[in-house]
């Protein structure tokens, strides 16, 4: 198990059970005080549904958590002394103040992933890049809550600058029939990952404008930083430009030049280039300036007339 996975099993699964077991197992003051904690704790849960980055465990195990959290709330009601009716007001009132101000903070992180999820104006519509599967959104959406990518935004240094065409990508990764992304825990090899070796597909007729190949793959979760996208394909499609990347080795199928059509295979995902995971990178951009390729303005977009954002699930069917 990787420590990116370690962290995450930590912030999202092993702080959630802790606190679900203090809401249960700890006495409330008074059922309002329940009322409010458990309020708090469902809207923790609900950050998580929406925030949650879910490589390991599946994207199903917040809901699971709800429902843990639902029996301890039961449990916890049933569990009310009257001896807690004689606590004194000073306790009452804390608990009560506590759980609003839990509630409080919650929401304002809990809000701009809301704000997110909704769909700006223009919007670039795009075909389906990927072969048939089951497959998860990682990464995208309208705020840095929910889509890493914004960061080339937010930060004013030479890398951030060249990849600014990035900035409002898709990261979409692979699910089998359980919801998991890869066999086991976070495996090292690429090839063990759900993802790894569907077919990417031209989202757009146009040309090619640039290729990137040769690139290999990397151990999970190692990156490499000085190939950035990895094996790649940025296609032209009228006044924009689409990258689709981190490419399985030896897997394009088109050169610079080419023409292309909507569903002609450009190539399979693959784990090259500045990735922790195999998945299919794409973004969407305005140019494609000469010395950096990749610092178009970023443009939003939708597949098939859906604006993807973190956590949505999607099937292509064959």
């Amino acid at each position: 198990m990787n420590e990116l996975v370690g962290e995450l099993l930590f912030l999202q699964v092993g702080l959630p059970l802790a606190v679900i077991a203090m809401n249960t197992f700890v006495p409330s003051s008074t059922k309002t005080a329940l009322f409010l904690r458990s309020a708090a704790i469902l809207l923790l849960l609900m950050y998580l549904v929406l925030v949650g980055v879910w490589l390991f465990p599946p994207w199903w195990t917040p809901y699971l958590l709800m429902a843990v959290h639902a029996v301890g709330v039961v449990y916890a009601y049933q569990s009310l002394e009257r001896k807690n009716e004689g606590t004194r007001r000073i306790v009452k009132r804390t608990e009560v103040l506590v759980s609003t101000l839990a509630i409080a903070a919650i929401c304002t992180f809990l809000w701009p992933a809301i704000q997110g999820r909704s769909p700006p104006s223009p919007l670039i519509d795009l075909s389906m890049p990927l072969g048939p599967g089951n497959f998860l959104v990682t990464s995208g959406g309208n705020s840095k809550t929910i889509n890493a990518h914004f960061l080339t935004l937010t930060r004013d240094t030479e890398l951030a600058r060249s990849l600014r065409g990035q900035s409002y990508a898709v990261d979409i990764v692979g699910l089998d029939r359980f919801g998991r992304t890869a066999e086991g825990i976070s495996p090292v090899a690429p090839q063990r990952h759900v993802i790894y070796g569907t077919e990417v597909k031209a989202p757009c007729s146009g040309s090619v404008a640039l290729t990137r190949s040769g690139v290999p793959d990397m151990p999970v979760p190692k990156m490499d930083r000085d190939n950035m996208t990895g094996n790649s394909v940025l296609l032209a499609c009228g006044d924009f430009y689409v990258l689709l990347a981190h490419l399985a080795p030896r897997s394009l199928t088109v050169t610079e030049g080419d023409s292309v059509t909507v569903g002609q295979t450009l190539g399979r995902v693959g784990n090259s280039g500045n990735t922790a995971a195999p998945h299919l990178h794409i973004h969407v951009q305005r140019e494609m300036p000469a010395k950096n390729p990749l610092s178009g303005t970023p443009l939003f977009f939708t597949i098939e007339g859906r604006f993807l954002v973190r956590n949505d699930r999607f099937a292509v069917e064959r």
